[in-house]
């Protein structure tokens, strides 16, 4: 991959940033906007959107399971935090140019 422009890694950061706080709903804006400018950008906001949906539906599971054990509740929370986490590592690594790939992620958009 070509070495990415400053409005790349903008775009990429600032998706990841989005997703790490909003889910998918932040990673679906981000890709929206930023896909069409230029490779970097597009693999990045492609993975923050796929990372979004995964965490998504980990959100809608643990909310369906919390209404039979509402312990589990925390579960959500957890998750949130680690979509945090790994969010701001990801935008670390894309401010720097450098591709980031989430641990676990459903690759669903290409």
């Amino acid at each position: 991959m070509a070495s990415a422009t400053q409005e790349e890694r903008t775009g990429a950061r600032t998706t990841y940033i989005i997703t790490g706080i909003f889910s998918w709903l932040g990673a679906l804006i981000g890709w929206l906007v930023w896909k069409d400018k230029g490779s970097f950008a597009k693999d990045q906001t492609t993975e923050a959107l796929n990372f979004g949906i995964t965490t998504g539906i980990g959100f809608v599971i643990l909310s369906v399971l919390t209404r039979m054990i509402p312990m589990l509740g925390i579960l959500s929370l957890a998750l949130w935090i680690v979509q945090l986490v790994l969010s701001i590592m990801a935008a670390g690594a894309a401010g720097k140019g450098e591709s980031y790939r989430y641990p676990f992620s459903l690759r669903l958009i290409k």
